[in-house]
């Protein structure tokens, strides 16, 4: 039945404390409330009214009993209205009301007449339940004190406070991220564009002392002058800016500058966005310094921007928007995971996995892994006991969509996420930097070949020493210009080509240290150029001053450096081309940012007209591995560079895109005063004299003393230091002393050339010795006079360098 519809007596009964209220202010000669309504008339308006009020209300008498309380209070509170008239308020509901802060103000009110509104109390109601409500009191009555009434009525918050509380918790879930995030965030404001407020990761990124501290500096300040591709940053950050607020976002690379005046580069991601109603430009900014020390390939990713929720209320609108501009954007897989299901996942996830969004929402944690790591894994997400060296931190093997297996390491902390417990994960991909440790283990593993090496070199460069030696010799036997004379001399080529080989493959492995010597750079250009170019589609043409000095350098070893500079520039120009080499005197002086020392110096030039060099990869381009080949190994411009700095000099490069690459390279100039080469005698002989000869190796004794006595030389051996040294001494006694010693450098199990020579200084301070070895690795070679010796002979040798080596010592 409507209101409306009810009996006017029903209506009457019901509200019998506002019948008597009114009759009462009748009596009192107050006139109706309502003007031009009698008594009862005036009792339907105003019951009508209050039973229509959805809040709950009750009507106090000044001794606080309830005189009258409409329907919405009963209904609520389920309590039968006969049970609530005469009542005292504290009464009602079984002490429902009973609460202290509540009878203070009840009392202050009746007191000194003070309203009040807003007080919260929690009330556990038998129809609702518990609920928080706000309690508003104020006089309707004050004619007299005894006569007063008081409204006291009811406000239902519980559904605003709930969503206040969510609120807050969004954003202080929004503040987490924003905090913690890796990235430098800040924000710029049109139109002078200047900070506005950056996150505690820009703090560290800039080294500001704080928030205020770096929203104090303009943002072209935080730049250099100019960027990498000569733009000026303030004109070039005005175009970013245009695009970013044109397009929405604008990602790319940059050159900023911190508060100290150290330059890093860095990848930008500016995005447009609007608070509260204000365009504003979002910067997210990561510092790539270490990225571009490992590869570059990171610099293509691209960031994109979902809509994460659809359906927000609009207070929680600004708060969603940052949260999902901040996930969407991490360079970092992340993702929420719980009740073993995906809750969460951004689009660097599905880009690491391969796997679509909701392919991922409807997937288990361990359905990513490899087989043989799910076992490792807790149901959870978390991490197994074991897993992990750092708390928090593990990595696993992730088998993708497609197949491939990536390395990603999981960074995981447990959060509540819905009222439910859930695991916060970030998964960032690390299978490029395992390589790079796989390689670095592939370099541990050629060290060990270097060693092995050095063993094979030594043996293998006796067995030539022999044979280069026996055919040498023989060559002496023969009449010059005969078949056979042609054929020993190819023969001996042959063999010192292949000595040349253990000791590439020395500088190969391990950078073998130079055995220098006064060499000219051009015949080693033209060696190399004509080795390298010989059947290919490329020519070369060269540029040398006849008067260009000699070097000191090891020819071997220069040959292989200009030889792999050439393989560059011919791969340079697949279509054939030109590869331009000259050389000229050089002195660096000071204030020259040659990188070399002060001196003279040979510069050797190889040009290319190749496609050029990316600027990229200008940084890394001597770094052992690095290369832009499919099939390249990255190790021929990093064995040069090696080389070039064991030699003392300097390595460069000088490169445009599309116009070609210049390699330039210093050497030291000589400061060997050029002999005159000694006359031989008829048939290579000399005037005589005694040699000791001391190898472990009976064919090398033999070899060496069948050539030096054919070049006029008495000749003794022996087989090792201890021996030698004794035939030394007796010769010394015997008054037939040696003219010069030749001592092998390693003898096994026995006292060697080193060794051997310090004794024979003990007996001879004027000894002439020359020590000898086919492991060209020894720093002795390199450096044999501070050790006492007079010369070197690299093994295997011929007749013409023995004989050669000998007269120089002996006339010496």
């Amino acid at each position: 039945m409507e209101e409306s519809d009810r009996p006017k007596e029903e209506l009457l009964k019901e509200p019998a404390a506002l019948k008597g209220l009114i009759s009462e202010r009748g009596e009192q000669g107050c006139a109706c409330p309502v003007e031009g309504l009698n008594t009862e008339e005036c009792v339907d308006f105003l019951s009508s009214i209050i039973s229509a009020i959805t809040e709950p209300i009750l009507i106090l008498d000044s001794g606080l009993k309830c005189v009258f309380s409409n329907r919405s209070f009963t209904e609520m509170f389920g309590i039968e209205p006969d049970t609530v008239k005469g009542e005292s308020v504290y009464s009602i509901g079984d002490g429902l009301l009973n609460i202290r802060g509540l009878k203070d103000l009840l009392d202050e009110l009746l007191s000194i007449h003070r309203d009040f509104d807003g007080y919260e109390a929690n009330l556990n109601l038998l129809n609702v339940g518990e609920r928080i409500m706000s309690l508003n009191a104020t006089d309707v009555h004050q004619k007299t004190d005894s006569g007063r009434l008081l409204l006291l009525s009811f406000i239902d918050m519980t559904e605003q406070k709930k969503a206040e509380k969510k609120q807050r918790e969004d954003e202080e879930r929004y503040r987490s991220l924003f905090e913690n995030s890796r990235d430098a965030i800040m924000t710029l404001e049109p139109p002078d564009w200047l900070f506005t407020a950056g996150n505690p990761s820009t703090i560290r990124m800039f080294q500001c002392r704080s928030e205020a501290d770096f929203t104090s500096h303009q943002p072209w300040k935080l730049s250099p002058e100019y960027q990498p591709d000569g733009q000026i940053s303030a004109i070039k950050a005005k175009d970013m800016i245009d695009r970013a607020m044109e397009n929405g976002s604008n990602f790319f690379e940059w050159t900023h500058r911190r508060v100290t005046g150290e330059e890093f580069p860095a990848t930008v991601l500016l995005s447009r966005i609007e608070i509260r109603g204000k365009q504003l430009l979002q910067a997210t900014v990561r510092d790539i310094t270490g990225r571009k020390q490992v590869e570059e390939e990171l610099a293509n990713h691209r960031f994109h921007l979902e809509e994460l929720v659809k359906e927000r209320t609009a207070e929680l609108e600004e708060s969603e928007r940052k949260y999902r501009i901040l996930v969407e954007q991490s360079h970092d897989g992340i993702y929420i995971y719980g009740g073993n299901r995906f809750l969460f996942v951004n689009d660097r996830v599905c880009d690491i996995t391969r796997y679509s969004r909701e392919e991922l929402l409807e997937m288990e944690f361990d359905g990513l892994l490899h087989p043989d790591d799910r076992e490792r894994i807790n149901r959870d997400g978390t991490a197994g006991d074991g897993l992990f060296e750092v708390p928090n931190v593990f990595q696993l093997r992730l088998l993708r969509k497609d197949g491939d297996v990536r390395n990603v390491e999981f960074s995981v902390r447990e959060i509540s996420y819905g009222g439910e417990e859930a695991v916060l994960g970030v998964a960032r991909d690390i299978t490029d930097i395992k390589k790079l440790e796989e390689e670095q283990k592939r370099i541990e593993k050629l060290e060990s070949v270097g060693l092995l090496a050095g063993g094979i070199a030594h043996d293998f460069n006796n067995f030539l020493t022999a044979i280069m030696g026996n055919i040498s010799l023989a060559r002496t036997m023969v009449e010059p210009g005969s078949d056979l004379y042609e054929i020993l001399t190819s023969s001996e080529h042959a063999t010192s080509k292949a000595s040349n080989l253990t000791r590439q493959l020395l500088t190969f492995s391990r950078g073998g240290n130079p055995i220098k010597k006064s060499v000219s750079v051009d015949s080693l250009l033209r060696e190399a150029a004509a080795f390298v170019l010989s059947g290919s589609n490329v020519t070369a043409d060269f540029d040398f001053p006849p008067d260009l000095p000699k070097v000191t350098a090891d020819s071997d070893q220069m040959v292989q450096v200009f030889s792999n500079i050439i393989i560059n520039s011919c791969q340079a120009m697949p279509e054939g081309g030109r590869v331009h080499i000259s050389a000229e005197s050089y002195t660096v002086g000071d204030g020259k940012p040659s990188g070399a020392p002060q001196g003279q110096y040979v510069r050797s030039i190889i040009k290319d007209d190749g496609y050029g060099i990316q600027e990229e990869h200008l940084s890394r381009l001597f770094d052992p591995f690095f290369t832009t080949k499919q099939n390249g190994t990255g190790l021929g411009l990093a064995t040069a560079y090696s080389i070039i700095r064991k030699h003392g000099g300097h390595i460069s490069v000088d490169t445009e895109v599309g116009k070609g690459t210049a390699f330039i390279i210093c050497l030291p100039v000589s400061s060997e005063v050029p002999r005159e080469k000694p006359v031989e005698l008829e048939h290579g002989r000399h005037q005589g004299g005694r040699i000791l000869i001391m190898d472990d190796q009976e064919m090398i004794r033999e070899t060496a003393g069948s050539i030096l006595r054919e070049l006029g030389y008495e000749v003794e051996s022996a087989a090792n230091g201890k021996e030698a040294i004794e035939k030394y001494r007796l010769g010394i006694e015997s008054l037939r002393p040696y003219d010069a010693v030749i001592l092998d450098l390693t003898i096994p199990d026995g006292m060697g050339g080193t060794e051997t020579m310090q004794e024979l200084l003990k007996l001879d301070p004027h000894v002439k010795a020359v020590v000898s070895s086919g492991y060209s690795n020894a720093v002795i070679m390199d450096e044999y006079a501070r050790y006492g010796f007079s010369g070197v002979m690299t093994k295997p040798y011929s007749i013409n360098q023995l004989s050669d080596l000998l007269s120089s010592i002996l006339s010496g």
